[in-house]
């Protein structure tokens, strides 16, 4: 007589034990894929609040070393920024020449890179540094400047995208003895075409 405990699995039970392992590999694939995604976005958000950063960081530093009198302030507010740095011209080691006045080193603006000077084919959403013939690339994915009569304000028609709030990209507004700056960029977040954006406001006082 055979022994019952040792007869094999019948056709239902395979079908049934392959289903559920079906709905589990589909749950854990569902759930990974998930994690996946909410890593993507936070790398993407992290990413674009350290460019937006660095590029804050790096034209701070250049408005500390600016004269103030030779900002284009008559231009603004705008969103292109010329200014001069103090610099050691005559090489008497300090910034300051033997008539005691101070000394300046050439033009520099940040602005948009609206004529591609670096060849990268990116323009209106790229952010530069130019002095002389070097073009320093400081942000990317600027957002669209939707102040089209520049009051500041979002008035009827100047909302692009629709989110319901004033977006310049980059702006630069004298305030008292310094300047506020302004930074918006997005970076896209998956394949599904969401964004990220990252808002920055610095408020500068130049030192010369």
């Amino acid at each position: 007589m055979k022994n019952a405990n040792n007869r094999g699995m019948t056709l239902l039970e395979v079908m049934v034990s392959m289903a559920i392992l079906a709905m589990v590999s589909g749950v854990l694939f569902l759930l990974s894929d998930s994690i996946g995604r909410a890593a993507r976005v936070q790398n993407a958000q992290i990413a674009a609040q350290d460019d937006t950063r660095t590029a804050m960081a790096v034209i701070v530093r250049e408005l500390l070393s600016a004269s103030m009198a030779s900002i284009n302030t008559a231009q603004l507010p705008g969103d292109v920024l010329t200014y001069r740095k103090a610099m050691d011209v005559d090489g008497n080691g300090s910034a300051v020449d033997a008539g005691v006045r101070l000394e300046l080193g050439p033009v520099c603006q940040i602005r948009r890179d609206l004529n591609d000077l670096n060849g990268d084919g990116l323009t209106r959403t790229q952010l530069v540094l130019v002095q002389g013939n070097t073009v320093r690339v400081l942000a990317n994915g600027l957002f669209a400047n939707e102040d089209a009569n520049q009051n500041g304000v979002l008035n009827a028609g100047e909302d692009a995208n629709g989110n319901g709030r004033l977006d310049q990209g980059v702006w630069f507004r004298p305030r008292g003895s310094g300047m506020v700056v302004t930074l918006q960029t997005e970076r896209r977040a998956d394949i599904r075409g969401r964004t990220l954006r990252s808002d920055l406001e610095e408020f500068v006082v130049p030192r010369n």
